[in-house]
């Protein structure tokens, strides 16, 4: 028989949980034995109090977030309706984009909630089992020298209680892993857990039994209620940021739509945004072959006369806001021309008079009328409405 001697004294392969968890159980047991039985008994009964106290303030956190949320949202409305018009610092913009998002989104609002709420829970929880123990307690005796023939089986129960402490850590650990590859199954550390047969094994036998109707029914529908809160703030970014309008932009729109009504007002604008901005296809280019993708504002579109399909609508719906139209921009699939469809983005204005809104593509004025036509449908796919 032939011996690979390549393969003598080699280890076996070990999965990185594998690994970290025996070094958690290691560095647990040797501090055990450091510490000794007493000692790391009391650090045992410390561990298990904090992770109470922790529990404990979660829970509340979240009881007093949900609430306290109404509350909140019926503030975050009132301001933003009260946002000033004109021309507004950076910071005050940002601030009333994020008063819009805490508004609209029920998930972000409690989050944030919770993260302001929970530190005031564990604090205040943390003072009461202070006092409540400072009030009960017994002055503690002063430890005495421990025996020669006693400190060895001293250093065995605290290296046991030690591992226990490890035991504990890891599954801790484990149960972390387990809910962030529930959240996000195509993880990087979602893959390494699958890897190791502790942890499947722990995840088969104790963690879906235990989440049982949280795992299989409830945490889907969170995950899929947090990714479409997720998408539609990526949705509503410009909402508040375009309402900050420079004074010579507004002062701009102003002589361009003239004192007409608002279908002329509407129409005016359109063709000054469509004919006086130039499409800018080296953004269109570098966005396609590189992936990189220029972001600009209204402010950015005014002054260098250049943007694509995003860029026409957003600088549209901030003239118009200007002069007193309610416009809003839509994103969506236009005609390429070719026979199929690609993204696009324009505007639409509401008519008071006729109660409608009427459909307006700033991008394509340079190459025919695209104003309230009645075969718009033809060549534009509503998806979205910012």
């Amino acid at each position: 028989m032939r011996v690979d001697y390549r393969e003598v004294g080699k280890l076996p392969s070990t999965d990185a949980i594998t690994v970290l968890l025996l070094g958690v159980l290691i560095l647990s047991a040797i501090r055990g034995a450091f510490l000794g039985t007493r000692r790391t008994a009391a650090g045992l009964g410390t561990m298990f109090g904090r992770l109470l106290l922790r529990v404990l303030s979660i829970l509340a956190a979240l009881l007093l977030a949900g609430w306290v949320s109404p509350y909140v949202r019926d503030w975050a409305d009132r301001a933003v309706l009260s946002m000033p018009t004109g021309e507004l610092p950076q910071w005050r913009t940002a601030g009333y984009a994020v008063l819009g998002f805490v508004s609209d989104f029920s998930l972000l609002r409690i989050g944030l909630l919770f993260l302001l709420i929970y530190p005031i829970c564990l604090a205040i929880l943390a003072l009461l089992g202070r006092w409540r123990s400072s009030a009960d307690g017994q002055p503690m005796k002063k430890k005495g020298k421990r025996r020669k023939g006693s400190a060895f089986l001293d250093r065995i129960g605290g290296a046991g209680l030690g591992l226990a402490a490890g035991a504990w850590r890891g599954l801790l650990l484990l149960a972390l892993i387990f809910v962030i590859a529930s959240i996000w199954p195509d993880s990087p550390l979602t893959r390494h857990a699958e890897k190791s047969p502790v942890y499947r094994y722990t995840a088969q036998n104790v963690f879906e039994p235990a989440a049982g109707e949280l795992l299989n029914k409830k945490l889907p529908v969170l995950t899929a209620s947090a990714a479409a809160e997720w998408d539609g703030i990526l949705r509503q970014k410009y909402d508040v940021i375009d309402r900050n309008i420079p004074a010579d932009i507004g002062q701009a729109a102003a002589k361009i739509a003239g004192t007409g009504g608002e279908i002329d007002r509407a129409k005016e604008l359109y063709g000054w945004v469509g004919t006086r901005i130039q499409y800018d296809y080296d953004k269109v280019s570098d966005y396609e072959n590189k992936g990189i993708w220029h972001e600009q504002t209204p402010r950015d579109t005014y002054d260098t006369r250049r943007g694509v399909c995003i860029d026409y609508a957003r600088l549209y719906a901030l003239m118009a806001r200007s002069v007193g139209l309610q416009v809003r921009v839509v994103t969506g699939l236009g005609a390429d021309g070719r026979g199929g469809y690609g993204p696009h983005a324009w505007n639409e204005v509401y008519i008071p008079a006729e109660e409608r809104w009427i459909e307006l593509d700033p991008t394509w004025a340079a190459g025919g009328d695209w104003f309230d036509r009645k075969d718009f449908a033809d060549t534009h796919i509503k998806q979205n409405v910012l």
